[in-house]
């Protein structure tokens, strides 16, 4: 199983209802890490997403509560 993301593979659209600030908040911190240099200027909202969710497939301990 590869967690990369692969156009020419089969897909699902994944919706998640989150609201406008959570959204407004992982934007900035896109956007933060864009402007840091920490990801390409390009990284669209989707490939970030993507992206952490393979981070959580190789790591699963993510899902733990973080207080």
């Amino acid at each position: 199983m590869s967690g990369a993301y692969d156009p020419d593979q089969e897909s699902t659209n994944v919706t998640a209802r989150v609201n406008d600030e959570f959204l407004d908040d992982f934007d900035r911190a896109l956007k933060k890490a864009q402007i840091e240099g920490k990801v390409p200027m390009d990284m669209t909202r989707a490939e970030a997403i993507r992206q952490l969710m393979a981070a959580a497939i190789e790591n699963p301990s993510l899902f733990a509560e973080n207080k």
